[in-house]
């Protein structure tokens, strides 16, 4: 009986191992959003930001330029902060993070089995990457 005790034992401390050797994400290219969260920004971009913004504004060169290599919370607050211009600061937690998905979907970058949290600290250690 002792060696299937020590045997699971060992089974044990390999997952907890193997759960610790996660890839945690570091770039906006590592799926830190969901493809349904993408689409709710979607539509979320048609029904608050179209009226102002063309999502061209944020894709390709023009987000390379301002938004490659900053860390994702810079754009999450941009969106929470200041808009609408019409009403900024009025988009909950759900909308900004839906929005900030469509961007990063529209930029090429792969979505993951995760939503993007609205954690600030989270947030600030995602690295935008580059858009294709």
């Amino acid at each position: 009986m002792r060696p299937i005790l020590k045997r699971l034992g060992t089974l044990a401390i390999a997952a907890g191992l193997s759960h610790c050797a996660e890839q945690l994400p570091q770039t906006s290219a590592d799926g830190i959003f969901t493809a349904a969260q993408a689409d709710r920004g979607a539509a979320l971009f048609g029904q608050h930001c179209a009226r102002c913004h063309s999502i061209q504004e944020f894709t390709g060169p023009a987000f390379n330029a301002v938004w490659a290599g900053t860390p994702a919370s810079a754009m999450y607050l941009r969106i929470a902060n200041t808009m609408p211009m019409d009403q900024p600061g009025s988009l909950g937690t759900g909308q900004t993070t839906a929005l900030l998905a469509h961007i990063l979907d529209s930029n090429g970058m792969p979505s993951g089995n995760q939503p993007l949290p609205g954690d600030l600290p989270w947030l600030t250690g995602i690295q935008m990457a580059t858009a294709d």
